[in-house]
């Protein structure tokens, strides 16, 4: 539809009217109001102030990256500057560090900024790195309203800020860690000597860490090979949790006994005895009375006419002369010629009869000998004899203390003696294939009755109790021929274990001077005795859980270096006994092997250890990092060291995540 409009109503329409009204108002009031031609002057007049947003808006923008970007280097600067305080002292080269990464991080002319200054310092007494930053940026449009640069300033600071922490060290100090290893520098050092340097640098760098600080930092130490010496640790915690800690307690060895021959005297006695009889007259004159009287041994005088006189009366004569022995006997015998009964009163010839019995004694000694395992006087030497056998260990176990008497050793007859060197036979266990931790701890085809695996369990009875490890007593048999064990390498002790404690540098430097290096590798026994002096709800949770004297927390870690394959034998004396015959791990059975066994209780005792808390750093030292090492070790905790350079270097990797480097403003 199209809308007509006429000539009438173009003249009728309000416009002309409106139009006329304007001319009546004022220029500048109908220029303002004007919908016509009045851009130009506005845009005109707004040029300078949008040039001024704008301008200021890149130049600011071109100030935050700047700023940004010094900051960040500021930060690099003071963090690389705390990292090489050395002693708590910011030197000359730690301040050089500082720059350096400064520069690294802000180059020079970024942003066309100029008079770059960057400045640290290290408050007396604090363990922090204060550092400030500046430079000048020019400005690109705001220059055109008088602001030609912008000074740009940040200030910045870290601190090694190390909480309370706890360091468990099980170390290998098996016969291996005596050979010597390469430097990394065309040298060569020994494993144990590498090992002693790399602890004492681990030392300083925590000890560095703590400058300025009230964190309380402790060490324990344990060495292992195919035992630990936590002897004397036990025996001072409570003797009862030992075999031996009640007196008449025995403990049955794989040893050897001796067997005495013993003397036994025997007398036979043969008597060869000799009987004559002689009839004699009495008297030629006698009566009846005196005839039997007198005639029976009677005692009578010499002047009755008599030539005989028995004394005592009426007893035989006995005569002894060395072994031969003469009894004489009297009786009547007849009177006149009759046999009694006699009669009459006539007095008549009186006969008697002597009786001679003449006894020789022939005395005969002989020496027969019994075989016998208790010594007595005049016993000899005849064999050994060789098995299980049950020795006292009452003293044995107290010998353990130089204050107290050393002991006989019962397997020699030499007379010599020992004392307990602070190792020992662990306590009861299963010889089960399936080894796992879990939530009822580390059981055994599903048991928890394996004690020996049993972390945090306090000793209850004797399948619960450690036993004294008797190095010298120690024989196994091998086809009839008995080898003393310590006599060929069949033992091992290392060197005692240590508590949780504050240790100054002299004291591990001490301590890490006399490791010794004996034995093969049981990763088992190591990693078993860590956990146990590091538990939280252990044996010493008392020492554990003391009060750091601080408000912080306590980071617990674990570190586990080894320079070797786990390593497992049947024909030495170590923690199990002799497996040969004691078989408390494989039962007899070669599937799986004892090996495999042992390894199975190692991840397992791994696991546990992780599963406190403890955070468990793994070092394989000139050896594989195995698979099973990387398992143990808590997640990006595993190292490999080819040469006693990298052993530092690990060991220092792991001091510098334990001290907890951050910036603090």
């Amino acid at each position: 539809m199209t809308i007509r409009h006429t000539e009438h109503q173009r003249h009728d329409s309000p416009a002309p009217s409106a139009a006329a009204s304007e001319t009546k108002r004022p220029w500048l009031s109908r220029l303002l109001g004007s919908k016509r031609g009045n851009v130009l002057p506005i845009l005109a007049a707004s040029i300078l102030p949008m040039a001024a947003m704008i301008g200021g808006a890149v130049d600011m923008s071109r100030a935050y990256m700047v700023k940004s970007r010094i900051q960040h280097a500021c930060d690099a600067g003071v963090l690389a500057g705390r990292r090489a305080m050395a002693a708590g002292n910011y030197t000359d080269a730690a301040k050089a560090q500082a720059q350096d990464f400064f520069d690294i991080n802000y180059k020079a002319g970024y942003n066309r900024t100029t008079n770059v200054v960057f400045n640290t310092n290290n408050p007396t007494g604090s363990s922090k790195v204060l550092g400030t930053a500046s430079t000048i940026m020019p400005t690109t449009i705001m220059g055109m309203f008088g602001k030609e640069t912008l000074d740009i300033a940040v200030s910045c600071e870290a601190e090694l800020n190390l909480s309370n922490t706890d360091v468990t060290f099980v170390l290998d100090v098996t016969g291996s860690m005596a050979d010597s290893i390469p430097t990394g520098n065309s040298g060569s050092i020994v494993k144990i000597t590498a090992l002693r340097n790399s602890v004492m640098s681990f030392y300083d760098t925590l000890a560095n860490a703590s400058v300025g600080s009230n964190a309380r930092l402790r060490y324990s130490f344990v060495p292992y090979s195919t035992n630990v010496n936590v002897g004397e640790l036990l025996y001072d915690a409570n003797p009862q949790w030992l075999i031996g800690g009640n007196t008449d307690e025995t403990w049955a060895y794989q040893t050897r006994r001796p067997i005495w021959s013993i003397p036994v005297t025997e007398t036979e006695v043969d008597v060869d005895t000799e009987t004559g009889e002689v009839i004699e007259t009495y008297g030629t004159n006698l009566n009846i009375a005196k005839c039997q009287n007198y005639a029976d041994n009677v005692n009578f005088n010499q002047a009755d006419g008599w030539n005989f006189r028995p004394d005592p009366q009426g007893s035989p004569i006995v005569v002894e002369n060395g072994d031969v022995k003469t009894t004489i006997t009297y009786t009547a015998h007849t009177w006149n010629g009759q046999s009694q009964p006699w009669s009459g009163t006539n007095r008549r010839e009186c006969k008697r009869k002597r009786t001679t019995v003449v006894e020789t004694t022939t005395t005969t000694t002989t020496t027969t000998y019994v075989e016998s395992p208790v010594w007595q006087s005049g016993a000899t030497f005849a064999r050994w004899e060789y098995g299980q056998y049950s020795f006292p260990v009452y003293d044995f176990l107290r010998s353990i203390k130089t204050a107290n008497s050393a002991v006989a050793i019962p397997s020699e007859t030499t007379g010599a003696t020992s004392r307990w060197g602070g190792c020992i036979e662990e306590r009861d266990t299963i010889a089960g294939s399936t080894i796992a931790y879990g939530s009822n701890g580390i059981t055994v085809d599903g048991s928890s009755n394996a004690h020996d695996l049993n972390i945090d369990a306090v000793p209850s009875s004797n399948a619960t109790k450690w036993r004294p490890y008797w190095e010298d007593v120690y024989y196994f048999r091998n086809d009839g021929t008995s080898i003393k064990n310590y006599g060929g390498g069949y033992t091992a002790c290392p060197s005692k274990a240590t508590l949780l404690a504050t240790m100054t540098r002299d004291q591990v430097q001490s301590y890490v001077n006399g490791l010794i290096t004996v034995g093969g590798t049981y990763h088992d026994v190591g990693l078993l005795w860590g956990a146990r002096l590091a538990s939280p709800q252990g044996l010493f949770q008392s020492t554990v859980n003391a009060n750091p004297g601080n408000a912080g927390s306590v980071s617990r870690h674990l570190i586990f270096m080894t320079d070797g394959a786990l390593t497992s034998y049947d024909f030495v004396a170590s923690m199990y006994g002799v497996e040969m015959y004691d078989r408390r791990v494989a039962g007899g059975s070669t599937s799986p092997t004892q090996l495999e066994r042992q390894r199975r209780r190692y991840l397992a005792i791994c696991e546990a250890i992780k599963g406190k808390g403890i955070r468990l750093w793994v070092i394989a030292f000139g050896t594989t990092l195995t698979t099973d090492l990387q398992t143990c070790a808590s997640g990006g905790s595993a190292y490999t060291a080819a040469n006693s350079t990298s052993l530092n270097t690990a060991f220092q990797n792991i001091a510098k995540q334990i001290s907890e480097l951050r910036l603090t403003k």
